[in-house]
């Protein structure tokens, strides 16, 4: 199963949509911030999508958090506002070790990651729109094979 992670788009999905073609994805998962652009990229690849809300989703309703399951794997999908990640990751890692996840997936910074700490993958995609502090347009892209999981940042 191969699924996209994206996020931080605020309302710029353009430039995701002919790199993810080529790719073929199964899902989607939407990090937050314009939510409606992860429902957008979704339908136009015609593929199932989880999302959460964003710090910059005013007046929209959705999930702040969401923990599901997906290829047997358990993924914590946030935004990250909540956990203060600008500061540090600390939060985070501790919610995720409370609640036993495989993976989290994050936004909020705009600053790509891709890493796995205590056998937990913390990934945040970027922004394909509005990358910061030098870091290029970007996604995530994860694979799920077998028992593995297959994680990487695609920058654009």
């Amino acid at each position: 199963m191969r699924v996209i992670v994206a996020g931080d788009t605020h309302g710029m999905i353009e430039q995701l949509i002919r790199p993810i073609e080529n790719i073929k994805p199964d899902h989607l998962f939407f990090t937050g911030d314009y939510y409606a652009d992860g429902y957008k990229l979704a339908q136009h690849f015609n593929i199932g999508w989880t999302g959460v809300i964003g710090n910059c989703d005013f007046r929209k309703k959705g999930r702040k958090e969401q923990q599901v399951t997906y290829a047997g794997k358990k993924v914590l999908l946030v935004h990250g506002h909540q956990y203060g990640i600008k500061r540090s990751l600390n939060s985070l890692y501790y919610k995720a070790q409370e609640t036993g996840v495989d993976l989290v997936l994050f936004g909020h910074t705009h600053v790509p990651m891709c890493e796995q700490v205590d056998g937990i993958w913390f990934i945040n995609p970027g922004s394909a729109s509005l990358p910061r502090y030098g870091s290029h347009p970007s996604y995530a892209l994860i694979d799920f094979i077998d028992d593995n999981i297959i994680a990487r940042i695609i920058e654009i």
